[in-house]
């Protein structure tokens, strides 16, 4: 890698702000470093949850995306999304390596009369979605859509990166996209949600989760 990359892929990881093992740690794990806007798709009604798995090089290019959790027609909603998002790459010992991450994409319905998403707990990774051998990204056990605020008419994406501790709680969450009383809600609502923990070595460790709230438009009819 020249010495721009270096710089730029160093630049991503400052402004990422990833939630590591800890002091001392060897291993930080991938995550978003900008995230772009992610339509609802027009005169879909569907709402849920598509989870995306992420693999990035080491110069914090996206090497492929994998299907973890599938709801058509948002899944190509969500995939042509990401495309404008860039990433991080993960860093191990201080230097950058290849990594994986799984991105957390909802479909927020306009107020939600049950704020449970259905769709159960996520599959652990593997190869063929771009986990390694060392490292197991957080899976998501169960999730909640988030209500409108109060005379919020508001629809767009709001981008979090969440930190999920070796416990899988959520220890803290970061807005990379999206203000305002939307942002509010979303991050309000993450902060509930239940993980199992990422592994690294066997080892349940701290890591981050990528999640993007999708609020669709009062006008768009969904239930």
């Amino acid at each position: 890698m020249d010495r721009n990359a270096v710089f730029l892929a160093s630049m991503a990881l400052a402004a990422v702000g990833l939630w590591g093992q800890g002091s001392g740690s060897s291993y930080r794990p991938a995550g978003v470093s900008k995230a772009g806007d992610i339509p609802f798709p027009s005169n879909s009604t569907v709402t849920g949850l598509v989870t995306l798995g992420i693999s990035v090089g080491s110069d914090g290019s996206v090497q492929n995306v994998s299907v973890i959790r599938d709801l058509p027609p948002l899944t190509a909603a969500a995939q042509d999304g990401l495309k404008n998002w860039q990433f991080a790459p993960a860093v191990e010992n201080g230097k950058m390596v290849e990594g994986n991450c799984r991105v957390q994409i909802i479909f927020n319905p306009f107020n939600p009369g049950d704020t449970t998403i259905p769709g159960g707990s996520e599959p652990a990774a593997t190869a063929a979605d771009g986990s390694d051998a060392e490292f197991q990204p957080a899976q998501l056990e169960s999730a909640e859509f988030a209500s409108y605020p109060e005379n919020t008419v508001a629809s767009g994406t709001v981008v979090l990166q969440l930190g999920v501790d070796a416990e899988g709680g959520v220890s803290g969450a970061r807005v990379f996209r999206g203000a305002g009383p939307l942002a509010g809600a979303a991050t309000r609502t993450a902060k509930n949600w239940k993980f199992t923990a990422a592994t690294y070595k066997g080892t349940a460790v701290s890591s981050v989760v990528p999640v993007a709230f999708v609020f669709a438009s009062p006008a768009q009819g969904t239930p």
